[in-house]
């Protein structure tokens, strides 16, 4: 089965949600410098990138960054 085929959890679907916000601070880290998110092969594949595509905290176009709701994200991740 294909992993866009995959139906992930409740328990999944938290840990997914959690761990993107986690990688958000250090995408708006590398956003603050000037690049977009590095494309390093099969990174755009994986159910965390595209559940941060689906919530909109990453733009479409390219170089692909952080939006103004990811970045704030990063930022409630980093107050915890």
């Amino acid at each position: 089965m294909a992993e866009d085929e995959r139906t992930f959890t409740k328990g999944e679907l938290d840990f997914i949600d959690q761990y993107t916000r986690s990688l958000m601070v250090g995408w708006a880290h590398i956003a603050i410098g000037g690049a977009g998110i590095p494309d390093t092969p099969g990174q755009r594949d994986t159910p965390y990138f595209k559940h941060a595509m689906s919530k909109g905290w990453l733009t479409k176009k390219e170089p692909c960054r952080p939006t103004a709701s990811g970045f704030k994200v990063a930022a409630a991740f980093l107050r915890r």
